[in-house]
């Protein structure tokens, strides 16, 4: 809808540009219902769109025996990302594509978030802050407290703090060090949980969703994971066939990717491993 507005404002634009240089009333006449059409054409291109998106990924959500809305109110469970500064302050929000339900025994929900912040005052103006999905997965274990992990920001460290009762975590490995910054209220269970393993694990799921910055907190007995990565679920080009191989391939990859990161994130968390798990790893379990 937005985008045909756009364009019937930029067709009463057009218009008047022609009118001011004296252009002929039949030719302004036909422009006039040719960007009307234009603009018709793009509102229906995307409700049809989102017909489909729902209807694609609802079936292919329902054939794993998952849960899934198009578009929902801002979910219950975001409260920790905010709590915890996963995601930077926003007042323009988008939820969409929540899929929620158990693999392999894990429960777990997932949603994408486009985030915005507008600015007040004479110059108004709005970023995006966040577009990506959100995940929460149910860990196997409790916690006694809460441990958050964010990527290494240099001097910014200092203002990323999730909050007083934080201290700093010094990480087992240099090489994560230059990686992940973290903080705990529970010092021992921090160094539990962020083991060389661990910490493997959020570079796969980095690697694996393309460079995402990375951001986690182990809290309430959930893994709550935020990355960075712009529209993972959707159906890709109008301009193909509905039925392609194609679209159902990219539909298959997309649940793979999240299949494949509770595996990471949750197998054999338990329990001590002798070597890094890798992706491989997880993919021949």
């Amino acid at each position: 809808m937005r985008e045909a507005l756009v364009i019937t404002g930029a067709s009463i634009l057009a218009v008047a540009a022609f009118f001011y240089i004296g252009g002929d009333v039949g030719a302004i006449a036909a422009m006039i219902a040719g960007m009307i059409g234009i603009a018709a054409a793009g509102a229906r291109l995307n409700r049809t769109r989102g017909e489909i998106t729902d209807a694609l990924i609802g079936r292919f959500a329902t054939h794993f025996g998952f849960n899934y809305a198009r578009t929902r109110p801002r979910p219950a469970y975001c409260g920790p990302f905010i709590q915890f500064g996963l995601l930077r302050r926003f007042n323009r929000e988008r939820w969409e594509d929540e899929i929620a339900g158990v693999h392999d025994g894990v429960g777990f929900s997932l949603i994408e978030a486009h985030l915005k912040y507008r600015t007040g005052g004479r110059k108004k103006r709005t970023r995006t802050v966040f577009h990506g999905q959100l995940i929460v997965v149910d860990y196997p274990r409790p916690f006694a407290g809460t441990t958050v992990v964010k990527r290494d920001a240099g001097l910014l460290n200092a203002v990323a703090k999730p909050g007083g009762a934080f201290k700093r975590v010094g990480l087992a490995s240099s090489r994560f060090e230059k990686s992940f910054e973290a903080w705990s209220t529970d010092q021992v269970e921090a160094r539990a949980l962020l083991d060389p393993v661990m910490l493997e694990r959020f570079k796969e799921l980095e690697r694996l969703f393309e460079g995402a910055k990375l951001r986690a907190a182990f809290t309430q007995g959930k893994l709550y994971i935020a990355l960075n990565v712009g529209d993972r679920l959707n159906i890709g080009t109008m301009f193909r066939p509905i039925d392609g191989p194609a679209r159902a391939g990219r539909l298959l990859k997309e649940f793979d990717l999240i299949f494949d990161l509770i595996d990471v994130a949750t197998r054999r968390a338990g329990a001590p491993l002798n070597t890094a798990l890798s992706i491989e790893d997880v993919r021949a379990g």
